[in-house]
């Protein structure tokens, strides 16, 4: 069977080259063992190393064709579900349980750690442990014994969606890539619609941006080393397919930006036209109130100048009225009397009458009157 990946010298394994009947490894000589062994588990370390207790010696023991992330490296941060894994392991295999270790091609790796497969009656741990999606199964060097069942196990776990495959748990490739694709979509939605504050448009901006700098990180990751953590358990076309994705939100998160620009600047554009009918609207409206408030100004004036020659042309008329009324009265009152003849045997007035008289045509003869204004 062809294996998933083979890694030599990567991510805390590396192969170690047997000769003969003695396997070498970090410097020491070990002497081989044949068949199954029988052992007390010591200690767990992490999610694929154990310590035990056989032939009256503590031995560390690093489960053959797995791999797990890393917790106890101080020199790394805890990787993802290394926790996990290691927890598992405990409750799998508590201090004093008895296991049986089975050994492969190679029996030590460079760290001096001997290389087994660990059963727990008929279980093999190294598998089962893979099958909750804690482990990655690997081949290291020579040692493909148990790489089968490890690998079976592995597939079911990727199958499932359990454990560093699962998109429900926060930290593992898929939930990132599930969450970006999630944060992308809800922020590409959000699009402002006109009409709209240009704030608004610009905010949606920072939104997207944020996304996309996001999703260029995550890209940054899975073009990583695809022989570590968090990367091994998606080698090969697993890899190839969550990169696409990150990818096509990348695709759509420009895409957005650029129609968001565009939105914006058709916005602005909108309102600079608005804002100039407005302005044009309003400048109409003031020339017409200017040109109502100057007729209604003239027309003021107008009635004003009507009046005061109307007002002249009546005192005038008065004046006129007023100066003929006063000729008469003279003419009538003061011309008998300077001009009147001599009493005449005619004389119809009583003898020594001064006053005014009307006289007869021909004025040979008179009779008293009412002097005017009398």
């Amino acid at each position: 069977m062809q294996s998933l990946f083979a890694v030599v010298g990567a991510h805390k394994i590396a192969a170690v080259v047997a000769a003969g009947a003695l396997v070498v490894g970090a410097g020491a000589v070990h002497e081989a063992v044949s068949g199954p062994v029988t052992a007390t588990v010591a200690k767990v370390v992490d999610g694929d190393t154990i310590d035990v207790r056989y032939d009256g010696e503590t031995r560390r023991v690093r489960l053959l064709n797995v791999d797990t992330p890393e917790s106890v490296d101080p020199s790394k941060p805890v990787e993802c579900l290394a926790p996990e894994a290691t927890q598992y392991l405990k409750g799998r295999l508590p201090v004093g349980t008895e296991v049986r270790l089975e050994h492969d091609e190679e029996k030590y790796d460079r760290y001096d750690r001997e290389l087994a497969a660990v059963f727990l009656g008929d279980d093999l741990v190294n598998a089962d442990i893979a099958r909750q999606g804690l482990r990655v199964a690997v081949v290291v060097g020579t040692n493909t014994q148990f790489y089968p069942p490890v690998r079976q196990a592995h597939d079911e776990a990727r199958q499932a969606g359990r454990g560093l495959y699962a998109a429900d748990v926060t930290c593992t490739v898929p939930a990132q890539v599930a969450a970006l694709e999630q944060t992308a979509a809800d922020t590409v939605a959000e699009q402002p619609a006109a009409p709209a504050e240009l704030t608004a448009f610009d905010s949606h901006s920072g939104e997207l941006v944020a996304a996309l700098t996001a999703a260029r990180a995550l890209a940054a990751v899975l073009d990583g080393d695809p022989r570590a953590f968090p990367l091994l358990p998606f080698a090969g076309r697993g890899l190839s397919s969550v990169q696409s994705r990150v990818e096509h939100v990348r695709t759509d998160l420009n895409a957005a930006v650029t129609d968001n620009d565009s939105a914006r600047a058709a916005e602005q554009q909108r309102q600079e036209d608005e804002a100039r009918r407005a302005a044009e609207e309003a400048e109409r409206l003031a020339a017409e109130e200017a040109a109502r408030q100057a007729a209604e100004e003239a027309a003021r004036q107008a009635a004003e100048q009507e009046a005061a020659r109307k007002a002249a042309e009546d005192a005038a008329a008065a004046q006129a009225r007023s100066q003929s009324s006063g000729s008469s009265s003279r003419t009538s009152t003061s011309a008998p009397r300077t001009a009147a003849p001599p009493p005449t045997s005619g004389n119809s007035g009583p003898s020594g009458y001064t006053g005014c008289r009307s006289y007869a045509p021909g004025g040979k003869s008179w009779t008293p009157m009412p002097c005017p204004g009398s």
